[in-house]
């Protein structure tokens, strides 16, 4: 997640969150509640599309249609 998918997430949120540059890993800095961190982990979990495709990925399939019949 990176720092504009963590500003819309915490959008609705009165707390600000402080993100730390890690790439895979995010550590905030941040003086919310308890409360407030359960709906900021609920939010990313609902909007983040990386989780999402990781939680619940597609099913594929590949298949070939030969040209003559």
């Amino acid at each position: 997640m990176n720092a504009a998918d963590l500003r819309s997430i915490q959008a609705p949120l009165e707390e600000r969150y402080r993100e730390a540059p890690e790439a895979a890993l995010i550590t905030l800095d941040t003086d919310a509640s308890e409360e407030q961190l359960a709906t900021l982990l609920r939010l990313t979990e609902r909007y983040c599309v990386v989780y999402q495709t990781l939680a619940r990925p597609p099913v594929l399939a590949v298949s070939r249609k030969s040209a003559t019949a």
